[in-house]
């Protein structure tokens, strides 16, 4: 019976731990974020070719079609595979691929299917933390996405806490 009892102390525990959440709503798989020409999101499974919708986050949000042009592992593509970052990075749960696009990219999120999320009345935007950057996108001021780049090294935080 004390078992029982722990388990269900547990199990209510975890639903209330901000850890449960099912993933961003269910949207890892078709939303990531950029450094450069490197997308890292939750999704093994991006083929070659495959077109995307990049959302620049410049001084101004702008919009930009681009296309996965392979998975990789290696650094010398992918700043948050650089030697200071990449365990981290990786032990959250993201896959590494780099993308053409026609602009630099510096900062900047990735939609898979756009067409399956109305852009229209959301917000892009990032912040950074002690040690990385957090992304977000939200809608009627509530965040329907977030996703975190670790950088290796501290930074100044620019996020408030909401």
């Amino acid at each position: 019976m004390k078992l029982f009892i722990l388990f269900i102390i547990a199990v209510m525990a975890t639903s209330c731990s901000p850890l449960s959440k099912q993933d961003n709503n269910g949207l890892d798989n078709e939303i990531g974020w950029l450094h450069g020409r490197c997308l890292a999101i939750k999704n093994a499974d991006i083929p070659p070719q495959y077109q995307i919708k990049l959302v620049h986050l410049d001084d101004e949000v702008t919009f930009e079609k681009a296309i996965v042009l392979k998975k990789t592992t290696e650094s010398e593509e992918c700043y948050p595979l650089m030697d200071d970052r990449a365990s981290v990075n990786k032990n959250a749960g993201y896959f590494f691929y780099i993308i053409k696009s026609e602009r630099p990219v510096n900062l900047a999120i990735g939609l898979l299917n756009p067409e399956e999320l109305s852009i229209s009345g959301l917000k892009f935007s990032y912040c950074t933390t002690t040690e990385g950057v957090q992304f977000s996108i939200s809608k009627n001021s509530s965040v329907i996405w977030q996703g975190y780049y670790y950088l290796g090294y501290e930074s100044e935080p620019t996020c408030t806490s909401e």
